[in-house]
């Protein structure tokens, strides 16, 4: 087969001759003759760069009948584009190559030949200074590393291991082929940004904003290292950012946006010099893209997508658990104890510093009767953590010597107070720590059971014939506490897909605005994790360790929550401190409870998902502990006879019907009440049950935090 590539001794790659339809050998010779060349006129800072050392290296050890013609184009692009010096040194590198390879073991000698083979290339003809020593040490571990990266990337390509890691390293050495085109100008195009913004095109097409930028990062880096010009940096990357966002409507806004991005960049920061070659050369970048046909970046899109690879989640995963694990740490950090001075050190020291040292007698005191004065203080400190301490307190031998005793007892009182302050200054210390300690393990845990969700692949559902997805009705009915005006009950119904949505009420610590506020956190915080396609356990956690980590004080919210799959019919049931959830089908009343703790008080929370299969005429009905403020004995046995006996109409109808029966007369409460009503239908019924259209503002978020009255907030 013409061009095959197959092993040859010693690990070097060569390619199979043959007759039918081979590449002639001069036109290989001539492209890689010409890539040498360019690669030859590369420079950083005006100075020849080490390209075509690395690669000739590479070269010599994948495939040697490249090397004479590669080392011929790079002696005579390095002596036309840089100067005869660096092609000098490049002749004599060409001769030195091939010397380790006599020696069975020699081959390792390459990466120091590398490194010196480098900064010989950039340093030659220079003057030698600290500056240019520590260059040309970046360059040459610049170069070991860079030959390494693509030493190995080749490898992996011939065996046929081509993943993301490929992008970036073709990457790479498209920028080294762009430094060496920075030279040349063809007309008013500047090949080198040409053949740049055609890399960042297609980086758009195929990675989306975040391809763009590091393609026009590079670009920009290796313009601005060959000649100083720092400003192409931030130009490449804004285009190439706002070439991926437009790309992401559709590919071919994608030129649009490259212009626009530098543009803007060129506009409100600084304008790129010479101007024309660079915008003539940016707009034929994009002309020719634009007349590329969409197949062709449809197979080219299929084509990454292929070498992103399926372990895309298993990564995002072990990304999670590693922040996961740092978090752990960060938590371990906040247990350290510190040495604290006991109070009694601290009283005595200030009573010494502040009276003994200015009295007469301070040298019998604390030096000749130092024991005793030391224990009369340590007593006095003593009763003056109970009170106030006077001239009578002192005791024993301190008070027949002291002749202050009254600036002394004074001294006293005045460091217990400070004392006390500071003890209960570093109380406060210590419960932050261990707050700060409790939240970082919250959500460690929390982001590492996210980590657990994310790696989890969606069980398949098999099914013989297709069933009509449930159609279903939803009424909301609810009444604050007796003389309150805002219900501290929220409510949440929210379609995730086109099958499956979510029923939930949530129950506020408390009652009124606050109530609410506490609530409709949690419902709105569950909405977004549901929405995100996070699971309801894994939801609840989230509500959990984020009611936790808002204050100090106790703030906690049940939740009631229903999950219909309307295509599957079953319904998965989470109840965290919440009343029971009853369910009629064909006259019978069934509850549903849960037994577990609010949200917002303990880290971990006990949940347990329960699954129900559901029909059409179910009606599922969820309530607050308030509907049962009136009759708490007997309120759950009322609700199940009023359901069996409750005709089947509009769902606001019934649900104010339950509310009006299960509060009497008076219609308020000593708390707030709520009650959800879900009926449920399918398209055979005799009545469609529309769905539920929610209103755009819901109560809760009319209801600021900040406290009614003046009062601190959550102060009733």
């Amino acid at each position: 087969m013409a061009g095959e590539v197959v092993p040859m001794k010693d690990g070097i790659w060569s390619k199979r001759n043959s007759t039918n339809g081979a590449v002639p050998r001069w036109k290989e010779w001539l492209a890689v003759g010409l890539g040498s060349a360019i690669l030859g006129q590369a420079m950083v800072y005006h100075h020849a760069a080490p390209f075509v050392v690395i690669f000739s290296l590479m070269v010599w050890e994948k495939r040697r009948t490249w090397y004479a013609p590669f080392m011929a184009g790079g002696l005579l692009g390095t002596a036309l584009g840089v100067g005869i010096l660096p092609a000098l040194v490049l002749l004599g590198w060409s001769l030195i190559v091939p010397v380790p390879w006599h020696w069975p073991r020699g081959q390792y000698l390459k990466w120091p030949m590398l490194a010196l083979g480098a900064v010989a290339v950039f340093a030659v003809g220079q003057a030698w200074t600290n500056y240019l020593a520590i260059i040309a040490a970046l360059l040459a571990a610049g170069a070991v590393i860079l030959f390494w990266l693509l030493s190995r990337e080749l490898d992996r390509v011939l065996d046929g291991d081509v993943d993301r890691r490929t992008w970036v390293l073709a990457l790479a050495s498209l920028g080294c082929l762009i430094a060496g085109l920075a030279g040349y100008q063809v007309m008013e195009i500047n090949p080198s940004l040409f053949l740049g913004a055609l890399v960042m095109l297609a980086a758009t097409a195929l990675q989306g904003p975040a391809g763009g930028a590091v393609a026009g990062a590079t670009l920009g880096v290796t313009l601005s290292i060959r000649g100083g010009a720092g400003d192409l940096v931030g130009i490449m990357v804004a285009g190439g950012f706002l070439a991926g966002w437009l790309e992401s409507r559709h590919w071919r806004l994608a030129s649009l946006g490259l212009v626009l991005g530098v543009l803007l960049y060129a506009v409100f920061i600084r304008m790129p010099a010479p101007m024309e070659p660079f915008w003539v050369s940016l707009a034929a970048a994009g002309a020719l893209f634009q007349a590329l046909p969409d197949r062709v970046v449809g197979v080219a899109r299929q084509w990454a997508e292929s070498l992103n690879g399926a372990s895309a989640r298993d990564m995002l995963g072990d990304r999670m658990e590693r922040i996961s694990a740092v978090m752990k740490e960060m938590a371990r950090a906040f247990r350290v104890e510190e040495e604290v001075a006991t109070p009694e050190t601290h009283l005595v020291q200030s009573v010494v510093d502040s009276v003994c040292k200015k009295c007469s007698l301070y040298r019998n005191c604390w030096e000749d009767e130092f024991y005793r004065s030391y224990r009369g203080l340590i007593d006095l400190s003593a009763k003056a953590e109970e009170g106030v301490v006077t001239a009578e307190d002192l005791a024993g031998d301190l008070a027949r010597r002291c002749i202050r005793p009254d600036a002394v007892t004074h001294a006293a009182n005045l460091a217990m107070n400070r004392e006390k302050e500071r003890a209960n200054f570093a109380l406060r210390i210590k419960e932050s720590r261990a707050l700060a300690e409790l939240q970082l393990t919250g959500l460690a845990q929390l982001v590492s059971e996210m980590a657990q969700d994310v790696q989890k692949e969606p069980e398949p559902r098999a099914a013989k014939w297709r069933v009509e997805p449930l159609l279903y009705q939803v009424g909301v009915a609810k009444r604050p506490r007796q003389g309150g005006v805002v219900s501290g009950d929220s409510e949440l119904i929210a379609e995730l897909s086109g099958d499956r949505v979510v029923f939930g009420i949530s129950d506020g610590m408390g009652v009124g605005p606050r109530a609410a506020w506490e609530s409709g956190t949690a419902m709105s915080l569950l909405e977004q994790l549901l929405m995100a396609g996070f699971s309801q356990p894994l939801a609840v956690r989230a509500v959990n360790t984020t009611l936790l980590l808002r204050s100090v004080d106790d703030h906690f919210a049940t939740l009631d929550l229903a999950l219909l799959d309307r295509q599957a019919r079953f319904m998965e049931v989470v109840k965290v401190a919440a009343s029971p959830t009853y369910v009629r089908r064909r006259g019978r009343v069934f509850a549903i409870q849960g037994h577990s703790l609010p949200v917002g008080i303990v880290q971990e929370v006990s949940i347990e998902p329960m699954t129900y299969a559901v029909e059409p005429g179910d009606v599922v009905v969820m309530v607050t502990d308030g509907v049962m403020d009136v009759d708490q004995t007997h309120g759950e046995e009322r609700l199940k006879r009023l359901l069996e006996q409750l005709p089947t109409s509009a769902p606001e109808t019934m649900a104010e019907t339950i509310l009006s029966f299960m509060l009497g007369d008076s219609q308020d409460g000593r708390d707030d009440a709520l009650v959800m009503v879900v009926v449920l239908g399918s398209a055979n019924t005799a009545r469609a049950y529309d769905r539920h259209v929610e209103s755009p503002v819901r109560e809760w978020q009319r209801v600021t935090p900040v406290s009614l009255g003046g009062r601190a907030p959550g102060r009733q």
